[in-house]
């Protein structure tokens, strides 16, 4: 397995953006509902309603999947400054999502969290596979805030430099086992 090199020096301000990943996914539910809804429209104009009755339907269960993925989406975009993290609300097409938007001082978070995702088991080169997400870890009442993903181990680099920029402890869970014969 290879890593990416090194990745560089975090400084304050620094900016992150999660919200790709979500936001890709989500506006592709929220095309093919609206889809649904155009066809059902049509369906009951032409007077089908075997048809329409089935779109309904299936709708109803992709409008259903679309408000879990909104619900669990977990992006955030903001900038980290070296006294307080300032969070932008998360909006698809005029959407707001849930998750933290505000102003948090560095005091309000605890340390940092570096998530360890396995991928699946493939030679093709351009499936997804291993990464990481960086967390920042809030204290009672302070959301925590995913701040980066990263891919191929880079996530422990990245995790202690974001923890040295911040004075926070680093912590990792999910760690892939490294097995020596």
């Amino acid at each position: 397995m290879t890593t990416d090199p090194e990745p560089p020096a975090i400084v304050l301000p620094w900016s992150f953006d999660t919200t790709s990943v979500w936001h890709i996914v989500i506006k592709g539910a929220f095309g093919l509902t609206a889809l649904l809804t155009v066809g059902l429209v049509v369906k009951v104009l032409m007077r089908r309603w075997l048809d329409a009755a089935a779109l309904t339907v299936f709708a109803g269960a992709v409008a259903s999947f679309t408000t879990i993925l909104v619900r669990h989406q977990d992006g955030s975009r903001g900038t980290i400054f070296p006294d307080r993290l300032v969070t932008e609300p998360n909006l698809v097409l005029g959407v707001p999502l849930p998750g933290p938007h505000g102003t948090y001082q560095l005091h309000q978070f605890s340390g940092v969290r570096i998530e360890f995702r396995p991928g699946p088991i493939t030679t093709d080169p351009n499936a997804v596979g291993p990464h990481e997400l960086l967390w920042l870890l809030g204290h009672p009442g302070t959301p925590n805030i995913l701040v980066a993903r990263t891919r191929n181990g880079a996530g422990r680099a990245v995790g202690a430099q974001l923890g040295a920029a911040l004075g926070l402890s680093v912590t990792e869970t999910g760690a892939p086992l490294t097995i020596r014969l």
